[in-house]
């Protein structure tokens, strides 16, 4: 158990954000608890203690406010915090006031996704990825990126920057025997982005967005479904900047005389919402000889592994 008065935290009303409207709060507040409890350095103030605080104050004629509840309860932090979601993405912020009248201020955000859904009625269950964002908020907040790293899985988590996949641009000069697979270059250039997430997604230090979210984040910025056998577009990365996107991978597929060459490129996406770009970190190259989807997708999964697990 954390001792200390900065191990003391009041959580002041978590806010429900875009895409959780529905959502009563206390399942941010209750993320949050068990949050601060896994970290081993903060406990929350029981929601009892609390509310007893707040109607002791009251009785008094004296206004409730945060800072007068926390001095009453011996905090030495206050967390403030706003949870929004983009399909399947959460996002977690939260700020932390300490010091003198709290004027000192740490904050931190990070991103979860939801992979779980009751098995009636395909209800998303929200509970876990606000946890594992909490994690990552908190953990950015104080600056200790191990500071769950002792934990169990599944609450061994680590600060992860948000990574999207984008498209492989299709190249062909039309020189050379017709590919099916690469003809249909709609249908294909849509499963191989699939399979790089579900290749990607299992690192432990990347957010992998799912293509769900990726496109609902374009349509509602009144862009129509990305065309995958293309290379990003300038809108296209000022809007996954605005959303915090920290990493993307891309790649090309150029029909050769020897087959199809395809290469992965890892980047980080600079700017901001009015100018972005993309600096490469680490490329990849590989080929597949045949006509067949099967090799093509095999081929992409192992190029995806060489590309993320030894990247710095």
């Amino acid at each position: 158990m954390p001792s200390g008065v900065d191990s003391l935290v009041l959580i002041v009303q978590p806010q429900m954000g875009s895409g959780l409207d529905t959502v009563s709060p206390a399942k941010l507040e209750a993320a949050l608890v068990l949050a601060l409890e896994l970290s081993g350095r903060f406990t929350a103030v029981a929601a009892l203690s609390r509310d007893s605080v707040v109607e002791e104050l009251r009785s008094r004629g004296q206004e409730p406010t945060a800072i007068a509840v926390a001095q009453r309860l011996g905090c030495g932090r206050m967390l403030f915090a706003r949870a929004d979601r983009l399909q399947h993405l959460v996002r977690v912020e939260v700020v932390f006031r300490f010091g003198e009248n709290f004027a000192q201020e740490q904050r931190g955000r990070g991103f979860a996704l939801i992979r779980y859904a009751h098995r009636t009625g395909g209800t998303l269950l929200l509970d876990p990825a606000l946890l594992e964002a909490a994690q990552r908020a908190i953990a950015v907040a104080v600056g200790d990126s191990m500071l769950y790293i002792a934990q169990a899985e599944p609450f061994c988590i680590v600060p992860a920057p948000l990574l999207v996949v984008g498209g492989l641009e299709y190249r062909d000069t039309g020189e050379l025997r017709r590919w099916d697979w690469f003809a249909r270059k709609v249908v294909t250039s849509y499963d191989a982005v699939l399979q790089l997430i579900d290749t990607l997604r299992r690192h432990p230090g990347y957010v992998v967005c799912d293509i769900d979210s990726r496109d609902t984040l374009f349509a509602r910025a009144g862009l129509v479904e990305p065309e995958n056998y293309r290379p990003p577009s300038a809108v296209e990365l000022r809007l996954l900047r605005a959303a915090e996107v920290d990493y993307y991978v891309w790649g090309t597929v150029e029909r050769v005389p020897e087959g199809a060459r395809i290469r992965l490129q890892l980047a980080r996406l600079q700017g901001d919402a009015r100018n972005a770009w993309l600096e490469p970190v680490r490329e990849v190259e590989g080929s597949v000889v045949e006509d067949s989807v099967a090799l093509f997708r095999k081929r992409l999964r192992q190029l995806g592994g060489e590309l993320l697990w030894a990247a710095p």
